[in-house]
């Protein structure tokens, strides 16, 4: 008998006793909410930890800033979040890294590049226009501007989504190819042995990745949001 799977089969949550993983997702998300916010009048050394990470972060993300971003702080800070959160769960086993799969990357791409444009044409119309031709260009060379700069314009979300996407697709790829060497070549340790050894020095080097593709995600929405505002 041949078994066969669908291209969609990827897509259906894990289930532990016909319970879909995703209610568990949900219910370790929320237990979160009882570490975050204190209950008594003195932190506990996780709110502590938790404290100095927000404002780490909002010094890292906001380093050059104006006072117009002030307003989407909490948005940016969130999405970095969520983006650092799923990386870093994904590096476990028999995890799904859903980051990598640019049906979500686009989903959170493109609409904060769409509202961060629209913000800025309805706020500063002839400033916008501007950006379409650099400062200085010789006249002949306008149309020639206006069509790059706005094809620019609409590769801003096509980079944002697949960047994100396409870095973490690969480093899971290596990943994926040196354990299943480690796992061929088991039986020869002289072999196996330095392919283990490269195998935990790239799964370090993929947190870091994890975190820094978090941190360009949300680093280039913050540009464009200066940009337009």
């Amino acid at each position: 008998m041949i078994l066969t799977t669908s291209i969609f089969s990827q897509f259906f949550p894990d289930t532990i006793i016909l319970i879909p993983m995703n209610i568990f997702s949900i219910f370790l998300a929320l237990s979160w909410l009882l570490f975050i916010y204190p209950t008594n009048w003195a932190p506990s050394r996780f709110q502590s930890i938790w404290n100095g990470f927000i404002s780490n972060i909002l010094e890292m993300l906001f380093q050059n800033t104006s006072n117009n971003t002030a307003p989407w702080a909490g948005l940016i800070v969130s999405i970095f979040i969520i983006i650092l959160s799923i990386n870093i769960l994904g590096l476990f086993p028999y995890a799904f890294t859903s980051t990598s799969h640019i049906s979500l990357t686009y989903s959170l791409g493109f609409p904060l590049w769409m509202a961060i444009n629209i913000l800025g044409f309805y706020l500063a119309f002839n400033n916008r226009l501007s950006h379409l031709v650099p400062q200085g260009t010789p006249n002949f060379l306008i149309p020639l501007m206006i069509w790059i700069e706005t094809l620019s314009l609409f590769a801003q979300p096509i980079a944002l989504g697949l960047r994100l996407a396409a870095n973490l697709t690969a480093g899971h790829l290596l990943i994926f190819l040196l354990s299943t060497a480690i796992w061929l070549l088991s039986s020869n340790p002289l072999v196996s042995f330095p392919i283990f050894i490269i195998f935990i020095l790239l799964f370090i080097l993929e947190i870091g990745v994890a975190c820094i593709q978090a941190y360009v995600f949300t680093a280039l929405v913050h540009f464009y949001l200066q940009q337009n505002i």
